[in-house]
C-alpha cells in the first residue's frame, strides 16, 4: 500500500468514525452496561448490530447507488425521494443530533467548571465555532481527521485504560436473559442516530475520496469499504469500553438515573480531579466534530436538492440557529422526544438499505421500493401514535408481531411488502 492511499484511508476512516461518534455514542454505553450488569455482553451485541454493523451497511449502500444519498432517485420518483432525505436530515440534524451535541457539551464540560457561564452564552459560542467550521466544508474531512479526531479518542482511550485498572466493582448478574439485554442494546443503539449518520455522512466521505483521485467505481468501494472498517474497530473499541465502565461503576441504579449524570460519576470515580478534565475534553471534540459534520451535510443536501436556489450557507446557516434553540433543552429531555421520533425514521431507514443492499442489482424497477418504504412508514407511524395515546390495543397487536420482543416487529411485514410490489410489477 503506497503513502497516498494509507494517508487516505486512515484520514476518511478517522473522519467517519469522528462523525459517527457524538453526544449519543459517548452518553448511551455507560448508561447500557449500568441497567445489564453481567448481561453487557449480550447487550453490546444488540448495540453493535444497530449502532455500528447496520450504519456501516448504509454507508455502502449509498455507494452503491452514486456519491450521495440524493442518489436515490434512481430508485424512486423525484418527490418521493425528496421527501424521504429532508424528513432523515431534518430528524437527525436541527431535531435532535446538533442541539444534543450542544446540551451534552455544556452539561458535563461546563456547567460544572463554570457555572456562572450560562447555556444561552455558551450555546452562542458553541454554535458560532460550529458555523465557522461548517462554512469552511471544502476542508472539513481534513480538519476532523488530522486535527480534532487524534485528541478525541486519545482522550477516550486514557478514559476506558485508567477506568478499567481502578473499576470499583466487577459484573453484578441482574438475572437478565440473553434475549432481554440483546433487545435493550438494539433498542439503545437507535438513540445514537448512526443510520442516520451513514447515509448523510456517507456523500462527505465519497466526496473526499474522489477528491483524493479515487473516482472509478471498483476504487472508491475499495476506499468506502476499508475506510468504514477503519471506523468501525475505533467504535467498537470505544463502545466497549465505555459499556465495560458502565457495568463496573458504582452509580446507584434507578429509573431517574442521568445518561449524564452516569458519565461524570464514572470519570471522577476512575480518574478522581483528572477525570474531570479527560471527559471534557472527550465530549468537547465528541460533539463539535458531529455538529459541523451535520450541519455541513444539510447545507450540502438542500443546496442539491433545490438545484442551488437554496444556497449552502443558507442550509448551514438555519440548522445552526434551529440547533441552538433547541440546545437549551437538558440531554434528557432531548432523548425523550428524540425516542418517538427515532421509532419511526430508523425503520424507515433501514428498510432502504436492507432493500438497496439486497435486491439494488436484481430488482431495477421503482415499484417495489416504492411499495416497501411506504408500508414500512405507514406501520411505524401507526404503532409510534398508538405508544404516544398509550393505546393498549395497538400495543398488544405490536407484540403478537414476529420479531416484536426485539424490537424489530417491523422487519418481515417490510420485507413482505416489498415482494407483493415485486410480484406488482412483473404483473
Amino acid at each position: 500500500m503506497n503513502k497516498k492511499k494509507f494517508l487516505t484511508l486512515t484520514t476518511t476512516g478517522f473522519a467517519l468514525f469522528a462523525m459517527f461518534f457524538g453526544a449519543g455514542n459517548l452518553v448511551i454505553p455507560p448508561y447500557i452496561g449500568l441497567k445489564m450488569g453481567a448481561a453487557s455482553g449480550a447487550a453490546f451485541v444488540g448495540f453493535f448490530l444497530s449502532g455500528i454493523l447496520i450504519p456501516f451497511l448504509a454507508v455502502l449502500m449509498v455507494s452503491s447507488i452514486g456519491t450521495s444519498f440524493t442518489d436515490l432517485g434512481k430508485r424512486f420518483p423525484a418527490p418521493f425521494v425528496n421527501s424521504l432525505v429532508v424528513l432523515i436530515i431534518v430528524v437527525f440534524g436541527p431535531l435532535v443530533c446538533v442541539p444534543r451535541s450542544g446540551s451534552t457539551t455544556y452539561e458535563v464540560a461546563i456547567e460544572p467548571f463554570f457555572p456562572m457561564v450560562g447555556k444561552v452564552t455558551f450555546g452562542v459560542i458553541f454554535f458560532t465555532i460550529t458555523l465557522f467550521l461548517a462554512l469552511s466544508r471544502s476542508k472539513l474531512v481534513d480538519i476532523i481527521g488530522r486535527w480534532l479526531t487524534p485528541i478525541l479518542f486519545l482522550s477516550l482511550i486514557v478514559l476506558i485504560v485508567e477506568g478499567t485498572i481502578n473499576a470499583p466493582k466487577g459484573l453484578t448478574d441482574n438475572g437478565l436473559t440473553f434475549k432481554e439485554a440483546f433487545t435493550f442494546g438494539f433498542s439503545k443503539g437507535y438513540l445514537t442516530l448512526d443510520v442516520l449518520s451513514g447515509v448523510i455522512f456517507s456523500g462527505l466521505i465519497i466526496s473526499a475520496i474522489i477528491q483524493k483521485g479515487y473516482s472509478s467505481e471498483r476504487q472508491k468501494r475499495e476506499i468506502t469499504i476499508l475506510s468504514g472498517m477503519i471506523a468501525a474497530g475505533c467504535l467498537v473499541f470505544i463502545y466497549g469500553g465505555l459499556l465495560y465502565l458502565g457495568a463496573t461503576s458504582d452509580v446507584v441504579t434507578t429509573e431517574e438515573v442521568k445518561y449524564i449524570d452516569i458519565l461524570k460519576h464514572i470519570a471522577h470515580k476512575g480518574l478522581g480531579n483528572n477525570g474531570a478534565i479527560v471527559i471534557s475534553v472527550a465530549v468537547a471534540f465528541a460533539c463539535l466534530t458531529t455538529a459541523v459534520a451535520i450541519v455541513s451535510a444539510m447545507g450540502g443536501i438542500f443546496e442539491t436538492l433545490s438545484h442551488g436556489r437554496i444556497p449552502y450557507r443558507w442550509g448551514v446557516w438555519g440548522c445552526t440557529l434551529v440547533s441552538f434553540v433547541l440546545s437549551i433543552q437538558s440531554v434528557d429531555q432531548i432523548i425523550l422526544y428524540a425516542g418517538y421520533i427515532l421509532d419511526f425514521v430508523y425503520p424507515i431507514t433501514i428498510a432502504l438499505t436492507l432493500f438497496i443492499l439486497l435486491f439494488g442489482k436484481r430488482v431495477q424497477k421503482k415499484i417495489p421500493y416504492i411499495i416497501g418504504v411506504s408500508f414500512t412508514a405507514v406501520f411505524s407511524a401507526i404503532f409510534v401514535i398508538g405508544n404516544l395515546m398509550e393505546s393498549q390495543t395497538l400495543k398488544g397487536i405490536q407484540d403478537s408481531l414476529p420479531l416484536a420482543q426485539y424490537h424489530i416487529e417491523w422487519l418481515l411485514p417490510a420485507f413482505a411488502a416489498f415482494g407483493v410490489g415485486a410480484i406488482i410489477n412483473n404483473k
